[in-house]
């Protein structure tokens, strides 16, 4: 009898110890959701470099954009006399400064980091800055603006978009900007509205210019333009008579006049810019 208890004593254990050992292979097979936890963990690290790596190539800037134009609005009457002529510059608020740069953006190389530089009126030379200095170098002036405005960057080049000015038919009047111009004629009233805007591309250790020029909606150079007589040298249209302002103050809230400008602005950029901007 104390035999046979012992065998069963015996046999339980065994059974015991053989409905145990699903327990370890259980445990052995913990690492696999382990391991597809990894597994998704790896992309997640490498993500996270590679945004390191976009945050640190934002920081070299391959383009630094300064828009000097769009701020400002020009209404002007070229009389038969003196006399008759005058100008009033009316502060305006369209947004073309962010056209200028979203045309400047998509018109640089690809693969370009293009940077916004915030444009600061007074490190640049008031509107009406007499300019009749025998021994001015105005290209040094221009470049030790640029090294103040750009303080704190550090691009491979700069384009600065400013106003452009043209002289106006054969007449020794100018036009300068964004605008619009009446003239006054002896068989009435001839009006232009005109957007003209100039380029100039810098070398970004030395803020020597690369590459300058008005933003054209022609082919045309500027020298055989000017041989035929063109009457404005850059982007112009003629509109009705009756599109002219009363009060000059007026052109501020003319919606007409913002989409004439857009159009413009965007016709000549979009013609100008790739040129400016290649290698």
């Amino acid at each position: 009898m104390l035999r046979l208890f012992a065998a069963v004593i015996v046999l339980s254990c065994f059974s015991a110890s053989a409905q145990a050992q699903p327990a370890p292979q259980t445990t052995a097979t913990q690492p696999a959701p382990s391991t597809v936890k990894s597994a998704v963990r790896k992309p997640a690290a490498r993500s996270v470099t590679a945004g390191k790596q976009a945050s640190g190539g934002s920081g070299s800037c391959g383009l630094g954009v300064i828009v000097v134009v769009g701020d400002e609005f020009t209404v002007k009457t070229i009389g038969l006399t003196v006399f008759q002529s005058k100008e009033t510059v009316v502060p305006i608020n369209w947004g073309l400064e962010d056209l200028v740069f979203a045309r400047a953006r998509a018109a640089a190389p690809p693969g370009l980091t293009v940077l916004r530089i915030p444009y600061i009126k007074s490190r640049f030379p008031a509107r009406e800055e007499p300019k009749n200095e025998l021994f001015r170098d105005e290209r040094a002036e221009l470049a030790d603006r640029m090294r103040k405005v750009t303080q704190g960057t550090s691009c491979q080049r700069y384009v600065l978009v400013g106003n452009s000015i043209s002289r106006f038919s054969t007449y020794s009047y100018t036009v300068r900007g964004i605008g619009i111009v009446n003239h006054d004629v002896l068989v009435g009233h001839r009006i232009y509205f005109f957007a003209l805007s100039y380029i100039r591309v810098f070398d970004g250790r030395d803020f020597s210019i690369i590459r300058h020029g008005s933003a054209l909606t022609h082919v045309d150079p500027l020298v055989k333009r000017m041989l035929l007589g063109t009457l404005i040298l850059g982007p112009y249209s003629e509109l009705a008579e009756a599109s002219f302002p009363t009060k000059p103050e007026e052109a501020a809230n003319n919606l007409a006049f913002r989409e004439y400008a857009r159009a413009l602005l965007t016709a000549s950029l979009d013609k100008t810019l790739p040129y400016m901007l290649r290698p």
